[in-house]
């Protein structure tokens, strides 16, 4: 599996306690020495899947003097690292995230934050999105996936309610709102172009919701918050997550620039269903793998947020998939 290289900055009296914690997170390939900003430096190479683990018990075990801790990726590791310092922990790490908080944070913070960067990658996967669901063009629409940075926003709402992080919340609701009102607006404006047929498969596939399409997003929210977890490449799995999300949302600009409400409102409507199923799954994935607050005085907060969002996320799914179940007995 993946390994990183865990770094204790400390005082050189908490080296035996630093060793310790590392040792009792299963890491046995692990060395001290003099230096950084405290006077000693703990390392350890650690599966990708104890570093949560690990930096619990350094926090528990080091509240009492200064220290920092940092987690870096490895590429490789010569010799190779002991089984027991590589593989998955099924003791302490099962209580909590496996990758550590501060790495799922930092990287999925990323995603929330609403750049120009951001704005032009949706235009741009919605553009090349639009040209291939007019034109049955299935790998244009693939590569649209590709393009479009929308699993971001969608996995750091529920990171956001799921800790109970009110400034992640927001800015995650801001960008996946500005992401679809982006791939919206610019398949609106290029469907005067394109002219949108009904009778294209792309196009007719995306006006038509149903349940297994609900199904999709769950399966994709979940694989997306797991290979965050988990440390796992996310880059197919954002693939996954704009495959729910983007097309439907592009489709439903283009049927909506001619005219066709009923079949633009069916495309949107699915667009919505997905989001509500990926925000369930990411959601109750989160709660699965454990990730909690670290200080118990953030527990309680987080326990409110996660209980209100995954009612506000179970009772979305239910509505629009009623409304999907609806759409299907009107066809």
């Amino acid at each position: 599996m993946a390994l990183r290289l865990l770094e204790a900055h400390l005082s050189p009296d908490l080296v035996p306690s630093a060793e310790e914690a590392l040792r009792e997170a299963a890491c046995e390939d692990l060395w001290s020495e003099e230096g950084g900003p405290f006077g000693a430096v703990v390392s350890a190479v650690i599966g990708a899947g104890r570093t949560g683990a690990a930096m619990d018990l350094l926090h528990e075990r080091l509240t009492a003097g200064d220290f920092r801790a940092l987690v870096l990726p490895l590429d490789a590791v010569l010799p190779r690292p002991l089984a027991s310092t590589a593989r998955e922990g099924r003791s302490r790490a099962a209580s909590a995230a496996a990758v550590s908080r501060e790495e799922i944070y930092a990287s999925v913070s990323d995603g929330a934050q609403l750049t120009s960067t951001y704005v032009a990658l949706t235009a741009l996967a919605a553009v090349v999105a639009a040209v291939g669901l007019t034109q049955n063009n299935v790998a244009a629409v693939i590569g649209a996936m590709v393009v479009a940075p929308l699993l971001g926003p969608n996995i750091a709402l529920a990171l956001g309610l799921t800790l109970g992080d009110g400034r992640l919340t927001r800015d995650a609701i801001a960008s996946a709102a500005v992401g679809l009102g982006v791939a919206l607006a610019t398949s609106f404006a290029l469907g005067f172009a394109l002219q949108p047929d009904l009778g294209v498969p792309e196009i007719a596939l995306r006006t038509q919701p149903g349940l297994d399409d609900m199904l999709l997003a769950l399966a994709a929210g979940c694989a997306g918050t797991l290979a965050y977890a988990t440390g796992s490449a996310s880059f197919l799995v954002g693939v996954m997550v704009a495959v729910a999300l983007l097309p439907p949302t592009v489709a439903s600009g283009l049927l909506l620039s001619g005219g066709q409400l009923q079949e633009a409102a069916g495309a949107l409507l699915l667009a919505l269903a997905n989001a509500a199923a990926i925000l369930l799954a990411a959601m109750a994935t989160f709660l699965w793998k454990g990730l909690r607050p670290r200080h118990w005085w953030e527990a309680e907060r987080a326990r409110r947020s996660a209980a209100r969002g995954l009612a506000i996320a179970l009772a979305l799914f239910v509505a629009l998939g009623l409304a999907v179940v609806g759409a299907g007995l009107l066809r």
